[in-house]
């Protein structure tokens, strides 16, 4: 077998399996198909989907695009692009959020748009203001030439458009972004060159465009039509909007695109909220603002009377409710805040009955009607920016917001009671001042999903917790044809332990007692840990409550709001390399479950407490009422799949090389194998894959020390057997 692609591969040797997943993979890609990748810590997925995918877009003139929401991972695509840059030309791009790489402190997204738009206006205001100064020049040298006494009123008229020009100039200047004006008027050749010598990280881009008093993440997407490789986040592709000015940048459609998804298991809710659809006031705003900038083409006054409509009913809404309730509104901060305008099961809009009643009264007797009329004015702006865009007098395309404003009230109109997607009023508060946001969240991602995945070249979704296979093709909406690959742990038996521990749920009866039990069994884990311990919560709140309940002399850290997770993170570690313990609480939906490594003397214990389902918020019974109707599975696929999905993440954090040992505790009486006689329909024992089932041993609370202190026991006389036989 002709294996091209090994060319990307950087490593002298290959990870068990590794070699047959590449060898899979690259004829699955060749074919045009989706590959379902499961794959355990070692079985190097990451270089076992890039290899095939680069060698694939080499040879069939593609872009490869490897996306994630995890920041680790992102640093080891990085890393692994560098290495594989050693052996071969390649190209990258390191794309980021916006906000991540924005020079100016404190920048919102919103404040960014709109400093962007005045850079572009002002940029345009100096073109013209140029021509004014060289239009009295030429008026100011003719009148000395020939002594035209007509030309003094001229001038005169000149002369006062050309102040009232400059102190337009002067306000504008105050509301735009030096860093972009600057990117604009300069010649960009040196970063291009420096930018493709090396696999350049978002924060080095942002540096070396200071460094240069510019934007890098404006001068990023100048240059991504030249990329072999995009590495970015989630959103750049399961973002409708953000996806469309993504390909525009690299010039290329969905069907030039080798997608590799990693830690895929998370594309379900990902999806959901990066393709929801939002409104914000000042993107109404600056619809507003467009149409008075256009008031001569405008086809009808109906169109801003149908804006200044919605703005008056979203903030007489949200102040409403806001005033209902004592302390909500001091309850907004600078994150937006969800206020319920349906009921998450019924789904009668409440809000659009009350904007239908205060348009009629206003004269709009059919909204459809406006809105195809806003669209339409909104594509006449938006061809407009095009042109100018073509003729080199704009370097960005800009988006007109009254066509934005139309796509989300089009789709608002049409869905916000079907039950695939989910009416919230959301509010935040910036500058003191309380701002709103309508949102039409999707419920159902294959809406967004299945025109993605059916329209790529192909694409690999890969994950350590991606079955059951047919439940990831059905929520997702996969229907070409797929590849489907599942590799377990190759690491040595000997060197792990998986038990689950009969103890109650914390729903159960006798709740005090349960914690007490619970409570008991974490301080044995720990005393008999041969190292580090970390333990996953169901909530904060459950892990903040044991935080005082453990009693231990070895450091306690608890992973929380307002302190930072990676110095956490690079503490705990320390202290495990170096050969002591430490306990580590956080909980099991925080940033610390999935994508950091514990390898070696950084975990030697992990264990999840309870079961950890989400919380059940609005949109979480919104999205279990959507996954009823459209599946007939709604708490199964909604719910308990991708809540084990998650705790199996959480158990792979230790155990990460064929050297490496641990233990992984699921402590909960559900995750025995006898939970399915015992507890029924709460039962996840099942759940779980079949090769994982079979090494989960049941053992009794009071006997999980005695396990702990047999394995590590077990693990130091091997280790001395070695030792001897080595020597």
């Amino acid at each position: 077998m002709k294996r091209d692609y090994l060319s990307y591969f950087p490593k002298s040797s290959y990870y068990p399996n590794q070699i047959e997943a590449m060898d899979a993979i690259n004829e699955a890609l060749v074919k045009k198909q989706v590959v379902l990748f499961e794959g355990a810590c070692g079985t190097g997925k990451t270089l076992s989907a890039l290899a095939p995918a680069l060698r694939t877009a080499k040879s069939e003139k593609k872009t490869a695009v490897i996306a994630t929401n995890v920041h680790q991972q992102m640093e080891q695509f990085i890393e692994e692009a560098r290495e594989i840059r050693k052996k071969t030309e390649l190209k990258v791009v390191v794309l980021k959020g916006k906000m991540l790489m924005c020079p100016k402190p404190n920048m919102d997204y919103d404040t960014c748009s709109l400093l962007r738009d005045n850079t572009y206006k002002m940029m345009e205001q100096e073109k013209d203001f140029g021509h004014l100064k060289n239009e009295i020049k030429s008026v100011r040298d003719k009148l000395k030439r020939t002594g035209d006494t007509g030309l003094i009123e001229l001038q005169r008229e000149l002369s006062t458009e050309s102040d009232k020009e400059e102190r337009r100039l002067h306000e504008i200047k105050k509301n735009s972004c030096d860093y972009l004006f600057e990117l604009l008027k300069s010649d960009n050749e040196e970063f291009r060159k420096w930018l493709f010598s090396g696999v350049r990280t978002p924060d080095e881009v942002a540096e070396w465009a200071l460094s240069h008093n510019s934007c890098g993440y404006e001068l990023l997407k100048r240059y991504m039509k030249e990329a072999d490789l995009l590495i970015c986040n989630y959103h750049h592709f399961l973002n409708e909007d953000i996806r469309t000015n993504v390909l525009g940048w690299m010039d290329k459609g969905l069907a030039d695109i080798i997608a590799i998804f990693d830690e895929a298991h998370n594309i379900e809710s990902a999806a959901r909220s990066h393709s929801s659809l939002k409104l914000a006031e000042l993107t109404i705003n600056r619809a507003l603002d467009e149409i008075e900038a256009n008031n001569d083409t405008l086809p009808s006054q109906d169109v801003e009377i149908f804006l200044r409509v919605l703005m008056d009913t979203l903030k007489s809404t949200y102040n409403y409710i806001l005033d209902k309730r004592f302390g909500e509104r001091e309850r907004v901060g600078n994150d937006w805040y969800d206020l319920r305008i349906a009921d998450p099961e019924e789904r009668m809009d409440m809000f659009k009955v009350k904007l239908l009643k205060a348009l009629d009264g206003a004269g709009i007797k059919k909204p459809d009607e406006t809105i195809e009329r806003m669209r339409s004015f909104g594509l006449t702006i938006d061809a407009f920016y095009e042109k100018q865009f073509n003729e080199g007098k704009s370097p960005v395309k800009k988006i007109s917001s009254v066509l934005t404003a139309a796509v989300f009230l089009s789709s608002y109109m049409k869905s916000s009671n079907d039950m695939s997607h989910y009416p919230i009023l959301s509010v935040r508060r910036q500058n003191r001042e309380i701002y709103g946001r309508l949102e039409l969240f999707t419920c159902i991602p294959k809406n967004v999903t299945e025109p993605l995945f059916n329209s790529v070249h192909s694409a690999v979704l890969m994950s350590a917790t991606l079955a059951p296979f047919e439940t990831i093709k059905t929520t997702l909406g996969i229907t070409r044809e797929t590849r489907e690959l599942a590799y377990g742990l190759s690491f040595p038996k000997e060197n792990r332990l998986t038990i689950a521990a009969s103890v109650p749920p914390l729903f159960a009866k006798d709740r005090d007692q349960t914690k007490e039990l619970v409570t008991k069994v974490l301080n044995d884990i720990i005393e008999q840990s041969d190292g580090n311990v970390i333990i996953f919560f169901p909530s904060f709140h459950e892990a903040s409550q044991y935080r005082n309940r453990i009693k231990c002399n070895v450091p306690i850290f608890l992973d929380e709001v307002g302190v930072s997770a990676q110095q956490i993170r690079e503490d705990f570690f320390r202290i495990g390399e170096a050969g002591k313990k430490a306990v580590l609480i956080s909980y099991m939906w925080g940033t610390l479950t999935e994508g950091v490594d514990y390898k070696d003397g950084r975990g030697r214990t992990v264990v999840i407490v309870g079961v950890g389902y989400p919380a059940l918020s609005d949109r979480m019974r919104a999205i279990e009422a959507a996954y009823e109707a459209e599946f007939g599975h709604g708490w199964d696929y909604a719910i308990e799949i991708p809540t084990i999905r998650k705790v199996r993440q959480a158990l792979g954090r230790v155990v990460r090389s064929p050297i490496d040992y641990g233990v992984r505790v699921l402590l909960d009486g559900r995750y025995t194998s006898s939970s399915v006689k015992r507890w029924g329909k709460y039962s996840v024992f099942n759940i779980f894959p079949e090769e994982e089932r079979n090494e989960i041993v049941d053992v009794e609370p009071e006997r999980v020390k005695y396990s702990l202190m047999n394995f590590f026991n077990d693990i130091r006389k091997n280790s001395k057997k070695t030792k001897v036989k080595n020597n």
